[in-house]
């Protein structure tokens, strides 16, 4: 029998960390959109609201309808840029279909994009110069370092291949010289999902459906890191595997909730202060 990851002691120690950080601030600011309605972003803006509180932090949060156009997000964007006061801002996801995803995040100046989603930073990724990692990833990233698994030639299976997450997770891991493997919806219909789950030394999946991955599809003594989170039966919060079942088999499994979702605002925090701190160099140097 293996082990459910305790996020507790990892989450203490970034606390502090960004205690000590916003110390040296008078004020910080981050800005946050939202468009239209989606449970999951809902959950996760309630915990951004929260760690805001913790830290001090002016959380100034934006809805828009679901029917907005395209124009009066980019002047909200427009006008945030320009706020000297404003040190972050972020989109949240998923976005109406009448949107353009690329179109959005070009226009969030680069050093206030706090969640790496300008083709800038995406491209710092691939060049493998990051400033800024996405916080679910960075989130999966720490799990990995805080229970000291060596990537190295290890087979590593993602499950879901999302610009936030599965996409930069992909090539840091490679960068790392993991074997990475990238599944997807065509590998889930076309019935290979369990054979590529099966060979998996350490299981990402980013799915966001209540347990959906199987006990029997999970490599003994693997490591599982859920990323999925979702509402099951009677709006229970869910993960995409079931860590009661799955930790029978494998070696490691992160919880839902209380898992990488619980890593996820501080790491969103700290890119913020990282922001925070180049507006104040940039501002000493003019």
């Amino acid at each position: 029998m293996g082990m459910i990851f305790e996020a507790h002691p990892l989450i203490i120690r970034l606390k502090r960390q960004l205690e000590h950080t916003r110390a040296g601030y008078r004020q910080v600011v981050l800005a946050a959109l939202t468009i239209g309605e989606d449970r999951a972003s809902a959950i996760y803006c309630a915990s951004q609201k929260r760690m805001a509180e913790e830290l001090k932090v002016e959380y100034r949060h934006y809805t828009f309808k679901k029917n907005v156009s395209a124009k009066k997000v980019l002047d909200a964007l427009t006008a945030l840029n320009a706020d000297r006061g404003v040190h972050g801002i972020m989109v949240h996801k998923p976005l109406p279909g009448h949107l353009n995803e690329v179109e959005l995040f070009s226009a969030i100046a680069p050093g206030k994009d706090i969640e790496g989603v300008h083709p800038q930073n995406v491209g710092r990724i691939l060049l493998k110069d990051p400033y800024i990692i996405p916080p679910t990833a960075e989130s999966v990233l720490a799990v990995l370092d805080h229970v000291k698994v060596d990537l190295y030639g290890k087979n590593v299976v993602l499950i879901g291949f999302s610009s936030h997450i599965g996409k930069p997770l992909s090539v840091i891991l490679a960068d790392k010289f993991a074997t990475v493997t990238i599944t997807h919806i065509g590998t889930y219909e076309k019935k290979q999902l369990p054979f590529y789950t099966r060979h998996a030394d350490v299981l990402i999946s980013c799915v966001g459906k209540p347990h959906f991955i199987k006990t029997a599809w999970i490599k003994k003594n693997a490591i599982v890191i859920d990323v999925g989170i979702s509402r099951g039966p009677h709006g229970k919060i869910c993960g995409d595997v079931d860590s009661q079942k799955a930790v029978l088999k494998a070696e490691i499994v992160t919880p839902v909730p209380l898992g990488v979702g619980a890593l996820t605002p501080l790491f969103l925090y700290r890119n913020l202060f990282k922001s925070v701190t180049r507006a104040h160099q940039e501002k000493k140097r003019l």
